[in-house]
């Protein structure tokens, strides 16, 4: 990530003609889908036998999360919940 946020303005150029070639054709890279799931432990001092005292993160590469943010920004929904 520190590539991206320390990077020239060039990588900015491909990042945009790259992202906006995945908008125009439809298309992303199965890689980008890939995550690696984590559980994390809710409460230490309960039953870590317990399914339920786990939640589980999400961790998925850099550019990934780019173009999530990106596209975020241009998606408007009307339901009010989808902000929460």
């Amino acid at each position: 990530m520190e590539a991206f946020i320390y990077g020239c303005h060039r990588m900015f150029v491909y990042l945009t003609i790259l992202f906006n070639l995945y908008v125009k054709c439809g298309y992303v890279p199965s890689d980008f889908c890939k995550a690696v799931i984590i559980p994390l432990v809710k409460n230490k001092n309960g039953n870590l036998a317990d399914v339920n005292n786990y939640r589980a993160i999400a961790i998925s590469n850099a550019i990934s999360k780019l173009l999530e943010h990106v596209l975020m920004g241009h998606i408007d929904s009307v339901n009010e919940a989808d902000e929460y």
